[in-house]
């Protein structure tokens, strides 16, 4: 599932699966359009606001970008970005176990 607003998981994996070989010139200008927007999307949602698995994604979007225009290696940029997927995932881990753990009211 993905936030409000931001193109969804299995659309990019079904875009991610074909080809582009095998794809229209409609359906290759449709991704690029989407792709975009969806980039632009993540760089102005507030991290606070984004779901864990779009967080992740756009922690790694962001590696991958900034080593594009860094000539970084992917590698060395997704070590740092990687640092911070994780973060995002144990914050959702300790939402998740506070709230498990919580006095269930109907008890008292």
């Amino acid at each position: 599932m993905s936030d409000t607003g931001r193109k969804g998981f299995g659309d990019k994996a079904s875009e991610a699966l074909k080809p582009d070989s095998q794809k229209s010139y409609a359906e290759q200008g449709k991704e690029f359009i989407t792709d975009k927007a969806d980039k632009v999307a993540g760089k102005v949602e507030s991290n606070d606001n984004k779901g864990v698995f779009q967080g992740v994604h756009d922690s790694a979007q962001q590696g991958k970008d900034n080593a594009d225009s860094q000539g970084e290696s992917f590698a060395d940029q997704a070590r740092d970005y990687m640092g911070a997927a994780k973060s995002k995932l144990n914050d959702a881990v300790e939402y998740v176990s506070g709230r498990a753990h919580e006095e269930d009211p109907t008890k008292k």
